[in-house]
């Protein structure tokens, strides 16, 4: 074999290994808007991530007006997603929407290279979804770009086992509302409801229900807000 002929098939082999390495690297898998539907009804530790910038997530005017329940909005285009990431499980099955399916494509891309492992991307958008949808005032989410009148909360342990306890920091005084969801957006159990002065605050939540019963494992969010400001947090039930 000449040394030309030899050369070209190292540099073949080369961009074979290269091209294999890519795949593997960006290997989320495209979901159709039904298939979502089934995996979140299914339950389990699934987690929806809307890529569309605030003003969509909760624009009730388009249709389907606002967003999958219990999904959190961690904008593409402005760059939210990419600076938070962290703050979600790289093992967890993580669906990603976006309007046309354009944008979570792209952040479908990025989660692969960060290591996620089980990254679903709902092709065709948020405009060939036909099922329930909530508004912004429904959600556990809260708009990236606006000042807020509480810190965001410490949750320790998290993930936890049986308790962990929430400390938040007030920087006003008013009515302070704590309230715990489910992945899907569904309220669970209501930890404060009560006029609060400023300065730090601690409470315990046991993993129970409003009806004191355990839960079941999983991821959970809470919801912190004081007049029309809130502020969420993500929590891991382990048992």
């Amino acid at each position: 074999m000449n040394t030309r002929a030899l050369t070209t098939k190292v540099l073949l082999a080369a961009c074979l290994i290269a091209l294999a390495a890519s795949s593997a690297l960006r290997a989320h898998t495209d979901v159709t808007p039904a298939e979502v539907k089934a995996i979140i009804d299914g339950g389990g530790n699934v987690v929806v991530i809307d890529v569309r910038e605030y003003a969509e997530f909760c624009d009730t005017t388009y249709v389907p007006p606002g967003h999958i329940p219990g999904a959190i909005n961690m904008p593409w285009n402005s760059g939210y997603l990419q600076e938070h990431y962290t703050e979600l499980s790289p093992t967890e099955t993580t669906i990603v929407v976006c309007r046309s399916g354009a944008r979570s494509n792209a952040a479908a891309n990025f989660l692969d290279d960060a290591g996620f492992t089980n990254v679903l991307d709902m092709v065709g958008g948020m405009n060939t979804w036909k099922w329930e949808t909530e508004d912004c005032s429904e959600a556990s989410v809260r708009n990236p770009d606006e000042p807020i009148a509480v810190l965001p909360t410490q949750i320790r342990p998290n993930p936890f086992l049986s308790t962990t306890t929430i400390t938040y920091s007030l920087k006003q005084a008013g009515v302070v509302r704590l309230n715990i969801y489910d992945i899907k957006g569904h309220l669970v159990t209501s930890l404060v409801n009560e006029f609060q002065l400023p300065g730090i605050h601690t409470i315990t939540w046991d993993g129970t229900s409003s009806n004191h019963e355990s839960l079941s494992p999983g991821v959970y969010f809470s919801r912190l807000s004081l007049g029309t400001e809130a502020a969420t947090s993500r929590l891991l039930l382990l048992k």
